[in-house]
C-alpha cells in the first residue's frame, strides 16, 4: 500500500490532543499500518510533528530508503546504537515542545498488546526515565477501528482462504485422524492459497478438548461421536481472518444438538443487533438470554464478539479488557461473531466464528461459509449445509 502519509498526519493530530510527543512502534501491525509493508524488526518513531523516523540495520538501508523516499531513516549496527538513537530522538522531541507542567513527564505512546516484547517495554522505561510511557490506544484505536475499503478487501480475502482451509478439514474428518495431521494439511492449504502466516496457532480440538477456550492440538485421534472444533486465522498482507467451525463425527446426540441449536440462534441474534451504537455487553446479554431459554444459561460465557483487523483481537476485546464491553460499535468496524465457546464440561463445546462488517442494517458477513454440523461419509445427511 506504500507509505501512508495521510495516516501519519492524522496520528500526529491525535497525539497532540493526547499530549504525546511521539509513538514508539515495535509491532508488525502498527508498522504495516503506517508504512504499508512489514519489516523483520519493525522499529519506528512517529513524532508529534514532522516526518516519521524509521530505525534499521545498516545492511537494510538501500531497500528501506528506496521504499520510504523522503522519510528520515536512522541506521544502527548493533542494539546499543539503536537504543542510543531512540533516546536521543525523544530528547530532541521533548526539547522542541518546550516547558511542561511542574512534575509532569513528556508522554510517549506504545502499543501494549500481545506482540509487544515485554523486555523492550522495560528497557525503554529504564533508559528513558524522563518520559512517561503510556498505551498508544487512544491514538491507534481512533485510527484503526473503522476500516478503509482496501482493508476490508484484504480481510475478505483472508476469510476466503480460511474457507479453503476449512474445506480441507471437511475432507479429513474421519475416525483415527489426528489433530496434528489436520493442522498440517490445513496450514499448507492456506499458505499455498496466499496466506503469509496465521495470527494464532491452528486450533484442532476433538472430544472433551472442545471445552477449551483456546485448545491447541488435541492429543487423541478423532473418534466416532466426537465433537471437533477447528479455528483458523490466516493473514493476508497483515490483515487477519478468523473462521471457526464445529463438527460432530456421526449423528449428534441430544446434548450436542442442543448446543448447536442454541449457538446458531445466538449467531443470528448477534448479527441483527450488531449495529452502530451497540456494545458487546448488549450482544452478550442477548446470548445469555438465548442460552437460558435452551436450559444452557449456566454454560454461557461473555465475549461473543471482538474487534479484528491488523491484530487478531482489536478494540473492543472484552474477554481481555472488561471495560471494552461498553465500547460502542461504529459503522465500518470489523468484528467477529462466535468467539465465545459454549461448552459443557465432560461433554464438549461448540464454536462457529466468522468476521463481519458493522452496518446500519446489522452485521454483514465478509465471506460466507456453511455451517455443516454433521461429518462422516456413512451418516445420512452428513455435511448438511446451513448458511446464515
Amino acid at each position: 500500500m506504500g507509505l501512508r502519509v495521510d495516516r501519519i498526519k492524522k496520528a500526529q493530530v491525535l497525539m497532540r490532543e493526547q499530549g504525546m510527543v511521539g509513538i514508539m512502534i515495535m509491532n508488525h501491525d502498527d508498522y504495516r499500518y503506517f508504512f504499508g509493508r512489514d519489516w523483520a524488526q519493525p522499529r519506528a518513531i512517529i513524532p508529534f510533528r514532522g516526518p516519521p523516523i524509521l530505525i534499521s540495520f545498516a545492511g537494510e538501508e538501500p531497500e528501506l530508503r528506496d521504499y520510504v523516499g523522503e522519510a528520515e531513516v536512522k541506521l544502527f549496527t548493533h542494539v546499543g546504537e539503536q537504543i542510543s538513537d531512540v533516546t536521543k530522538t525523544f530528547r530532541s522531541l521533548v526539547q522542541s515542545v518546550g516547558d511542561f507542567e511542574e512534575g509532569a513527564k513528556p508522554r510517549v505512546g506504545m502499543q501494549m498488546w500481545f506482540e509487544t516484547p515485554a523486555f523492550l517495554v522495560d528497557l525503554f522505561r529504564r533508559v528513558n526515565p524522563q518520559l512517561e510511557l503510556v498505551p498508544s490506544d487512544p491514538v491507534m484505536d481512533a485510527l484503526r477501528s473503522v476500516k478503509e475499503p482496501e482493508e476490508i478487501k484484504l480481510m475478505r480475502e483472508a476469510q476466503r482462504i480460511a474457507g479453503l482451509g476449512m474445506d480441507r478439514v471437511r475432507d479429513m474428518l474421519r475416525p483415527g485422524v489426528t489433530a496434528h495431521e489436520v493442522a498440517t494439511e490445513v496450514l499448507y492449504t492456506m499458505m499455498k492459497a496466499g496466506a503469509e502466516r496465521t495470527s494464532t496457532p491452528v486450533y484442532v480440538n476433538f472430544g472433551v478438548y472442545t471445552c477449551m477456550l483456546h485448545g491447541g492440538l488435541s492429543p487423541r485421534p478423532l473418534e466416532e461421536g466426537n465433537l471437533a472444533i477447528i479455528d483458523l486465522t490466516p493473514q493476508v498482507d497483515g490483515y487477519c481472518g478468523n473462521l471457526a467451525r464445529t463438527f460432530v463425527l456421526g449423528e449428534p446426540d441430544e446434548k450436542q444438538q442442543e448446543l448447536f441449536d442454541a449457538y446458531s440462534e445466538m449467531i443470528v441474534a448477534t448479527r441483527e443487533l450488531m449495529k452502530p451504537g451497540a456494545t458487546v455487553k448488549d450482544l452478550d446479554a442477548k446470548g445469555n438470554e438465548i442460552c437460558s431459554a435452551h436450559g444452557l444459561g449456566d454454560y454461557h460465557v461473555d465475549g461473543i464478539s471482538h474487534g479484528i483487523g491488523l491484530r487478531f483481537e482489536e478494540t473492543p476485546a472484552s474477554t481481555i479488557i472488561k471495560q471494552h464491553r461498553n465500547v460502542r460499535l461504529q459503522e465500518g468496524m470489523t468484528m467477529t461473531i462466535g468467539h465465545t465457546i459454549l461448552a459443557i464440561p465432560g461433554v464438549g463445546g461448540l464454536r462457529n466464528e466468522d468476521v463481519y462488517l458493522v452496518t446500519p442494517d446489522g452485521a454483514e458477513i465478509l465471506h460466507p461459509y456453511p455451517y455443516e454440523f454433521v461429518a462422516g461419509t456413512d451418516v445420512p445427511g452428513a455435511m448438511r449445509s446451513q448458511t446464515y
